[in-house]
């Protein structure tokens, strides 16, 4: 992720920003996140943290002073959020009224409702761990909407971001009970394509057993296009690369990539 801005601030420690893997270096920066991920910002973001980095690397101590006021008198968080955006100067207070409706917009939401658009932005920034804990509080839960199209959906993105950790017994189950409440064939699709990574999944009852030669023929066709494609990315050229380079040299970016990879997919919370 990269940023364009306008000025920067003599920043020494940047402020580092976990879910989104980036290092703030200036409040233009830090009015982006605010701005633009307010999923990630409307929950906690303003902490002792984020208060000494506005504080003793922004320079900005009567922007800290106030928003610790805020904090402790437990009222609307959002104001936080408004606070940074008005006192950085970065955006206009159009888009600030506009940025303030979004976000009671969302807090007007139904919970259940909120929680399931939170966990799809985690899975978005590839925060997977994260949103499979909404996911299955959302697919435990006895309140909230009950209608079977809601419930599908979560499934469907818990199988997701299961699939994305590899874990694919629990994305197999998990798809299972979408198709259960959506009956839509592109769950079925996606079972198919975990059993031919995992062959112990492939079972005589369930969605699996009624599905065609002809159909599971078009699905390998489409799954084996899809494995050329990845087989041609950029990462993995360049892993292949590294590796007829200096055997030194090459271990350490290789292994820097890896751990990338590691903390994409396995990044639990």
């Amino acid at each position: 992720m990269s940023l364009l801005l306008c000025r920067q601030e003599p920043v020494k420690c940047p402020y580092y920003v976990e879910a989104l893997d980036i290092h703030l270096y200036s409040s233009q920066e830090l009015c982006y996140v605010i701005y633009n991920h307010p999923f990630l910002v409307m929950e906690g973001f303003v902490d002792e943290g984020l208060l000494d980095f506005i504080r003793e690397e922004l320079n900005m101590g009567a922007l800290a002073s106030r928003l610790e006021k805020l904090r402790a008198s437990g009222e609307d968080p959002d104001e936080m959020l408004i606070a940074v955006l008005s006192e950085c100067f970065y955006y206009t207070p159009g888009e600030i009224g506009q940025y303030r409706l979004r976000l009671a917009a969302l807090r007007k939401k139904p919970e259940a409702e909120y929680e399931k658009e939170r966990a799809d932005y985690l899975f978005g920034i590839r925060q997977y761990g994260k949103a499979i804990e909404i996911y299955e509080s959302l697919a435990g839960r006895q309140e909230g909407p009950s209608d079977a199209a809601f419930t599908g959906r979560v499934w469907k993105g818990l199988g997701a971001a299961y699939a994305r950790l590899f874990q694919t017994v629990k994305a197999f189950q998990a798809y299972e009970k979408a198709y259960v409440c959506l009956g839509e064939e592109s769950a079925v699709k996606r079972m198919y394509f975990l059993a031919r990574l995992d062959p112990a999944l492939l079972q005589k009852d369930g969605p699996l057993s009624a599905v065609t030669e002809e159909k599971k023929q078009a699905w390998d066709r489409e799954a084996e296009e899809a494995e050329e494609r990845a087989s041609q990315s950029k990462e993995i050229l360049k892993l292949e690369q590294l590796f007829g380079r200096d055997p030194a040299e090459s271990r350490q970016e290789a292994a820097a990539l890896v751990s990338r990879w590691k903390q994409e997919y396995r990044g639990m919370a």
